[in-house]
């Protein structure tokens, strides 16, 4: 696996950073009345986010095998735990905690050389 701050690495994540606030914004849309003006701003914000993951996709897997690049997809729930409290108002359980931390781990061995 290559270091975690290689660049390589920091624009995998920048990347599933970037496709997170895709889901940010289109979760935003939905809670706005249809047709409204802030419902098709956040609706194209979020089909932006979405282009612009792919385009950084692309570059990681010049980089990546693919299990390893997908495999830390599911690093995203950490970033969906971050919006839901500070955006959503939504509270984070000791269950999820634990889940995540199971996931983390399942990525590490996942992409790990050995």
């Amino acid at each position: 696996m290559k270091g975690l701050l290689s660049a390589d690495f920091l624009l995998l994540q920048g990347g599933y950073f970037i496709f997170s606030l895709g889901g940010l914004a289109l979760k935003s849309a939905a809670r706005q009345p249809f047709p409204s003006l802030p419902f098709f701003l956040l609706y194209a914000a979020g089909l932006g986010f979405m282009f612009l993951f792919a385009v950084i996709w692309q570059r990681v897997l010049k980089s990546f095998p693919l299990l390893t690049a997908y495999a830390w997809r599911c690093a995203g729930f950490l970033w969906s735990f971050l919006w839901a409290v500070l955006v959503f108002g939504e509270t984070i359980t000791a269950a999820n905690v634990l889940g995540a931390s199971v996931i983390v781990a399942g990525i590490l061995l996942v992409a790990s050389d050995g």
